[in-house]
């Protein structure tokens, strides 16, 4: 499975304010100065945010360590309808693969 777009800019949301704030931290220490620390900040979300992303759907496409799913050798020449999907829910449950929810 492959992660959607906007999971990918959530996680690089919620790592940039971890990281940039760990960033001006460190300038705020070596310079005393929060006016520079603030720039680097701004600077590198921007930067990073956009590195990231492309980052994390670089490594999608990476299967390395990732477990294939039985079923995607399947090749399926249109979409399931809903109608479909309950047919096969129903035969998954008929055959022990998943539970009677």
């Amino acid at each position: 499975m492959k992660d959607a777009h906007h999971r990918s800019i959530l996680k690089a949301i919620s790592w940039r304010i971890i990281a940039s704030l760990t960033t001006m931290l460190v300038v705020l220490a070596l310079t005393r100065e929060l006016y520079l620390a603030a720039s680097a900040g701004v600077l590198d979300v921007i930067l990073k945010l956009i590195l990231y992303y492309f980052h994390e759907r670089v490594w999608g496409r990476i299967g390395i360590g990732r477990k294939e799913h039985p079923l995607s050798e399947l090749e399926v020449d249109k979409p399931l309808t809903e109608e479909d999907m309950e047919i096969v829910k129903q035969k998954l449950k008929d055959l022990g693969y998943i539970s009677e929810d």
